[in-house]
C-alpha cells in the first residue's frame, strides 16, 4: 500500500467542501457540456 504524499493530499484536498462528493464551480464547469 502506498502513503499519501504532502502533494498529493493537497491537490485532492476537498478541504472547504460541505460533503466529500461536492464538485467545486471548476468541476461543475467541465461536466456542464454533457
Amino acid at each position: 500500500m502506498v502513503a499519501w504524499t504532502g502533494i498529493a493530499r493537497r491537490e485532492h484536498s476537498r478541504e472547504g467542501l460541505r460533503y466529500p462528493s461536492d464538485m467545486t464551480d471548476t468541476e461543475w464547469a467541465l461536466a456542464a457540456p454533457f
